[in-house]
């Protein structure tokens, strides 16, 4: 072979390389876009920091045993690993991403969040790959929909506010001054508790982000799951109530004696309830989204209550480190830890 030719297929080989390379890049670039009905947690699991999200039969989580480090593991809580070594909170996976605010840790992370813990918010690949930062700027709690995330920020001047961006980097919007709860997102709507308005419910339609009355309440934690909208009312000593949707009809599920629900989580036919009160009534409950079959599930300040399909994971108030979980809708028999390594 002459050294022409040879020359000739090996700067073939080069260009054809560098194609492939040039292509790998672009297309490695490209974002998929959601539907823009897309969310990425749970409300209630939103509501306790987001540190558990299951997707596609996978958990992915901040692992407390690990300084709350990003992790996957199966449904059944078997194959766990880490994914990223950024410690995390507020997770919502969709489509090929997990998004996620980058959190500098400390045993008490959650109670941090506005202290200047969280710093920015990040997307990577479901395996972990390819880490693209959305936005450096201080954060608090994000929430999905559709191809935005909206999300509280924070700076010392304005304190929090409320803003949107683009899961590519795009359109960074200004919503409110208010740092409204945005964990509740349901067909393209974010309900929530309007402190500004006696905490009547209202919504933001995120087609042009405008706000709009919905209900007459002095709610707390508002969630809307198909048929029906679920509330904590402060005028009812934090008892737990439903509102049927369709009919307009509210019902009261959940009223402790001598307690108040402080916190919970519905997930399919079950609610977990985060009780305070005297004595023994303090604790996590388990009942049905009705009100019946109330069952007490452990006793002791609870706390980051997150829920999937098969455990509903749990931490003490005072020991975040130590994990526990209980089957979410199957029957409950004991409390069991686990730690994940």
């Amino acid at each position: 072979m002459s050294k022409p030719v040879k020359i000739a297929i090996a700067s073939a080989i080069i260009a054809i390389a560098l194609i492939g390379f040039v292509t790998y890049a672009i297309l490695s670039s490209r974002i998929t876009y959601n539907k823009d009905n897309a969310t990425g947690n749970t409300t209630g699991n939103l509501n306790n920091g987001g540190l558990f999200c299951e997707y596609d039969g996978k958990i992915y989580f901040a692992n407390a045993a690990d300084k709350n480090k990003l992790y996957v593991m199966s449904s059944d809580c078997t194959n766990a690993r880490k994914l990223v070594d950024d410690s995390v909170a507020y997770i919502n996976v969709c489509g090929k991403y997990i998004y996620y605010v980058r959190n500098n840790y400390s045993p008490d992370a959650i109670a941090m969040v506005f202290k200047g813990q969280l710093y920015g918010l990040y997307r990577c690949n479901l395996d972990g790959s390819h880490i693209v930062t959305i936005t450096q700027e201080k954060s608090g709690m994000i929430s999905l929909c559709g191809n935005y995330i909206f999300y509280h920020h924070y700076d010392d001047k304005t304190a929090l506010t409320l803003q949107k961006i683009k899961i590519d980097r795009k359109d960074n919007t200004f919503i409110s001054d208010m740092e409204y709860n945005v964990a509740n997102v349901y067909d393209k709507k974010i309900y929530f508790a309007n402190e500004d308005e006696r905490n009547r419910i209202y919504y933001i339609d995120t087609k042009d982000d405008s706000f709009h009355f919905y209900y007459d309440a002095n709610a707390y934690l508002v969630d809307y799951e198909g048929a029906y909208m679920y509330y904590i009312d402060l005028s009812k000593d934090y008892a737990l109530m439903r509102l049927n949707t369709q009919t307009m009809v509210l019902e009261q599920i959940f009223a402790p004696y001598n307690a108040k629900v402080i916190n919970y989580n519905v997930y399919g036919t079950k609610v977990f309830a985060q009780v305070e009160g005297d004595g023994n009534t303090t604790g996590l409950y388990r009942l049905n989204v009705d009100g019946t079959q109330i069952e007490y599930i452990a006793q002791g300040n609870i706390t980051n209550v997150h829920c999937t399909s098969k455990y509903t994971f749990f931490m003490y108030y005072a020991d975040q480190q130590t994990l526990y979980r209980v089957p979410t809708t199957t029957t409950f028999s004991k409390v069991e830890i686990i730690t994940v390594k």
